[in-house]
């Protein structure tokens, strides 16, 4: 599209991001959702209250997929994996504390509706992870800006989070039994 910039709808911070991207490369009024957390800046606030293998905010950023693929489609969009989609040089590393999703293409949206899933998101993945994390913390009914959502989480961030979290699950002392022995 010579001439003509490419349009982002972005909503981030240093606990998560939320980029929407426009792709004429691929069709006229497509889009791609390019999304991650930092799991690091979350844990002072998730930290042990889900057990092993399962970290709220990694299942709230997998679960953001699912619904912003629903909330989509009821409006008549369709969406598809983006996999092949190169969200990286839009996004910051994976391996400095960030996880991200696989990409997710949604076609026939108009710059109005981005802007709608845009919002949508950014407080779906929060509510999600909070009902876990903080439930009794609620996000505000009208998104705040990234900033103002960071400050948010940080208020929510548990001091000395690792020795404030129950012990992992094990055995009673002196229990000789194991998973074999059912």
């Amino acid at each position: 599209m010579t001439g003509k910039g490419i349009a982002t709808y972005e909503y981030k911070n240093d606990y998560f991001y939320i980029i929407i991207r426009e792709t004429p490369e691929i069709a006229p009024g497509s889009h791609v959702l390019c999304c991650g957390i930092n799991m690091s800046r979350f844990d002072p606030i998730c930290w042990g209250k889900a057990g092993i293998c399962s970290n709220p905010a990694f299942k709230g950023l997998q679960q953001l997929r699912a619904d912003i693929s629903a909330y989509a489609q009821k409006t008549g969009k369709r969406t598809r994996s983006a996999g092949q989609f190169p969200c990286g040089p839009i996004t910051p590393p994976v391996g400095t504390g960030w996880y991200r999703e696989t990409p997710l293409l949604i076609e026939r949206a108009a710059p109005i509706e981005i802007r709608k899933m845009l919002d949508f998101s950014a407080r779906d993945l929060v509510r999600t992870v909070l009902t876990v994390c903080a439930p009794d913390a609620r996000v505000p009914a009208k998104l705040p800006a990234s900033a103002e959502m960071q400050k948010f989480l940080d208020a929510l961030n548990i001091k000395n989070f690792r020795e404030a979290a129950p012990s992992p699950i094990s055995k009673p002392n002196g229990s000789k039994s194991d998973a074999r022995d059912h």
